[in-house]
């Protein structure tokens, strides 16, 4: 199937976007192929977070083969976050009316915590992240 010309444009937008936005939360840290910027219903997957107000959060969603690798997706985030001088601390997951909910703690040398915030549901995968205000 091929890209018509606006599609192709509109995922290029996407792209850039997300790098953009990535940059500004960490410079070290990038996001895995097939993300996009979340917009309608951030709100309420940073809703399903109990503390969400005490970090700067970016929701982002997954298509394609990215969301049908989830693990692998995961994985990437939480090297680049290694690279960035965050390590797991912990992770915790729930299952909440038919949805998967992982939550990844995450804290840099000096204890600045960072979280990732991954909802599951069937073949929709969205995911947000940050660090402590």
């Amino acid at each position: 199937m091929a890209l018509s010309l606006s599609a192709f444009a509109q995922t290029l937008v996407e792209v850039t976007t997300v790098a953009a936005i990535s940059s500004t939360l960490d410079s070290g840290l990038s996001l895995p192929s097939g993300t996009f910027r979340a917009g309608k219903g951030s709100d309420a997957i940073i809703a399903r977070l109990p503390d969400a107000s005490k970090f700067n959060l970016e929701v982002y969603g997954v298509r394609g083969v990215t969301a049908n690798l989830q693990p692998a997706f995961v994985q990437q985030i939480l090297t680049n976050f290694a690279s960035a001088g965050y390590l797991l601390n912990n992770q915790q997951q729930d299952v909440v009316s038919g949805e998967t909910r992982t939550r990844y703690n995450l804290s840099d040398d000096s204890g600045k915590a960072a979280v990732l915030f991954v909802v599951r549901k069937g073949s929709e995968l969205v995911y947000a992240f940050g660090k402590a205000r």
